[in-house]
């Protein structure tokens, strides 16, 4: 899944959660809310209006909620009179009967200790007390009207005037049709601080009319608006947390593999040796960071590979650069003597010294001695020629080796060295830098192998060992005495390249060149396999 899906993915979680955190909080925690705010404000608003009534024994600088409903009972601590105060009258019953009147002034004592109001022990004193008024109320007013010049109360009301009409305002007034003969009058008032709205049901039956009123209290947006405001702290913390949480989880999500990566690459720049297998850790996810990880791990593939070649190459270089400087060194020390010689036959014979008087004698010896540089040259010349064209064919190495011997025949024959040719091969190769390997080899051992010795040859498709008897190496040379100018041979000076030249062209055709000491001889061993 891509970034973008998932970020979308995210986002879409992120909103259901806090959706349902919002709808959670309404539907369960909301109303909840809202019904301890509401009990919680009637009470104390209970509690403003007994303590205004309480020191203005009047509801008229008084705030009430639903004030057609709303009432206190007022007990003098003497006489026969009791007072029930509204918004909008007064009410006053005077008792004139005498048993009513003995509760009454039992109720005033009950009262009238102060320590006794409140206290849970004394509820069932006051339980008793109220279901003996009931009882007796039923009895006193049971079969007597409440309005009879004899009634056991008198009754006189008090109505109280509004000032200038403006307890209430904002009436308004609708009318709501319901099914079959009956409509619905709803009408509202507001005294500024509080609605009420009034319904009125009408309705017509075949032998009367049919009458409901019913009084509410249309709640406020003020009342609401406290609960949600002291919950919003709540929410703004429950919403925080959760963005907080969702972000760091999602952020993780994408940064941590970002972070890997960017080690990675850092430890592959200060390493020498990086593995890229390290970037497939991160290549995991199906996102634009794995994919990324991927094509890192690729890039990182190639530059190792490109390094190691580039590695390699730096190695030839580094060789042929000291191979031309070998071969300047001993191309100079070969063209000395026939220079040296060239030399000293011009400079005779134009001094006319002795025998060089006879130009025509001496020329063609100088002659010769230019002949031979111009041999040495092309012969420089040539082989570096082949060595950056290697022409591959089948090579008989047997013949090779052969036609070499022949060459070294007369030396031999000098040193009465006794040389063995055996076996047969055939290899792939170039003719001219094998042959020269071989006659490296070859005129090393004749050189020498002390008089009176032999040398042995053997030959195979794998390999062609060369062993001279009667010496060895000494062990301190043996490590180096494939390097130049190495060679136990202290007396010529620019001794040793022979064996050089032949391990570089061994390396170069990828053959392996050892030079090992055996019991009494030394044996050189070109390998055509490396692998054997």
């Amino acid at each position: 899944m891509g970034l973008r899906k998932k970020t979308f993915l995210y986002s879409i979680v992120l909103a259901v959660i806090m959706i349902a955190f919002v709808i959670g909080y309404f539907v369960l925690m909301l109303p909840s809310l809202y019904v301890d705010y509401v009990m919680d404000s009637n009470l104390e608003s209970v509690k403003e209006i007994q303590t205004g009534y309480m020191e203005e024994r009047s509801y008229d600088n008084l705030t009430v909620k639903n004030p057609s409903s709303v009432f206190t009972l007022e007990v003098p601590n003497a006489g026969d009179e009791v007072y029930i105060a509204g918004k909008y009258f007064k009410l006053t019953l005077t008792v004139k009967n005498e048993e009513l009147q003995a509760l009454l002034d039992q109720s005033r004592t009950m009262m009238g200790a102060a320590d006794s109001l409140g206290q849970e022990e004394n509820a069932d004193d006051f339980t008793a007390f109220f279901e003996q008024w009931q009882d007796k109320c039923r009895e006193i007013f049971g079969e007597q009207s409440l309005f009879a010049e004899d009634a056991p109360i008198a009754v006189s009301l008090e109505r109280k005037e509004q000032n200038d009409g403006q307890t209430y305002r904002d009436e308004y007034y609708k009318m709501h049709m319901m099914s079959g003969d009956a409509v619905v009058y709803e009408g509202g008032v507001s005294d500024g601080k509080y609605s009420y709205t009034t319904y009125i049901a009408v309705g017509r039956t075949t032998d009367a009319f049919i009458i409901t009123a019913f009084p509410t209290m249309t709640p406020q947006m003020e009342e609401i608006t406290p609960v949600v405001m002291g919950s919003l702290p709540m929410i703004i913390a429950v919403i925080f947390l959760v963005v907080m949480i969702s972000s760091g989880f999602f952020s993780g999500k994408i940064v941590n593999p970002i972070i890997r990566l960017a080690n990675h690459a850092e430890s592959a720049g200060l390493a020498e040796r990086f593995e890229p297998d390290e970037f497939m850790l991160v290549s995991d996810s199906g996102d634009e960071i794995g994919a990324l990880a991927r094509n890192l791990h690729e890039l990182y593939g190639k530059l190792r590979e490109n390094y190691g070649e580039l590695e390699r190459k730096n190695r030839l270089l580094e060789e042929e650069n000291e191979r031309q400087e070998v071969f300047l060194r001993a191309s100079s020390h070969q063209l000395k003597t026939p220079i040296a010689a060239a030399l000293l036959l011009v400079e005779g014979m134009i001094n006319e010294v002795g025998k060089y008087k006879d130009a025509k004698t001496y020329l063609p010896e100088v002659k010769k001695q230019l002949l031979s540089m111009r041999k040495i040259v092309e012969d420089i010349l040539y082989l570096n020629y082949r060595a950056e064209n290697l022409q591959q064919e089948e090579v008989a190495v047997d013949a090779l080796v052969r036609e070499l011997t022949e060459n070294y025949a007369v030396q031999a024959e000098n040193k009465g060295l006794r040389v063995t040719v055996a076996g047969d091969g055939v290899v792939s190769a170039d003719r001219e830098i094998l042959k020269r390997i071989i006659d490296n080899l070859l005129s090393n051992a004749i050189q020498y192998t002390p008089k009176q010795r032999a040398i042995a040859i053997e030959i195979s498709s794998k390999a062609v060992c060369i062993i001279n008897y009667g010496v060895t190496i000494e062990e301190k040379l043996l490590p180096n005495v494939l390097e130049p100018f190495v060679s136990s041979d202290g007396g010529g000076k620019g001794k040793g390249l022979g064996l050089y030249v032949a391990a570089y062209y061994s390396r170069l055709m990828g053959y392996e060149l050892k030079i090992d000491n055996i019991e009494n001889g030394v044996q050189a061993v070109l390998s055509f396999d490396r692998r054997s």
